[in-house]
């Protein structure tokens, strides 16, 4: 017999869930699998509409600005750029045992900064995070089902620990 995981949208449910040391795990469904199954593979794959091009996440299933429900998943270069960020502090995310920041990143290839993936930034200081710093992708396992993308910065990123 397996205990039912805490529903994550209570108070009690995340205190709960801390306690068991549980992190809260994406559930993908029809419109978000091949992002996904991508991620799986350490691919950076995101929605670009087969009628106007228009990249698009998180994932819909319908473009957008025209309204088309055909897409292709073109790799991407898993470079990009932090938009905005913010480091939780109170860590009201179960399992969180220390600060940590949530950035959203706008992939380098897409063509305007409507197309943000929400991440997490790693391998640096929190102090070192900056709006408009060049990233990378890397890849966290979580479970057989279920890898994260996630980014750390760049060689070339001006951080100040490096200073």
């Amino acid at each position: 017999m397996t205990a039912e995981t805490p529903n994550v949208q209570t108070r009690a449910g995340q205190e709960q869930m801390k306690k068991m040391g549980l992190k809260p795990i994406p559930l993908p469904d029809d419109i978000t699998r091949p992002y996904w199954d991508a991620a799986k593979k350490h691919e950076l794959r995101i929605q670009q509409c087969k009628a106007c091009s228009n990249y698009q996440h998180p994932p819909e299933e319908q473009c957008a600005p025209c309204g088309s429900t055909e897409f292709n998943w073109p790799k991407l270069s898993g470079q990009g750029v932090v938009y905005t960020f913010v480091i939780d502090h109170r860590l009201m995310t179960p399992s969180f045992n220390e600060p940590y920041v949530i950035a959203q990143v706008n992939p380098v290839e897409a063509q305007h900064d409507t197309v943000r993936i929400t991440t997490n930034i790693r391998d640096c200081e929190l102090g070192d995070v900056y709006c408009g710093m060049p990233v990378e992708i890397l890849f966290e396992h979580v479970t057989d089902e279920i890898t994260l993308p996630q980014f750390r910065p760049t060689a070339n990123a001006k951080l100040k620990s490096r200073e």
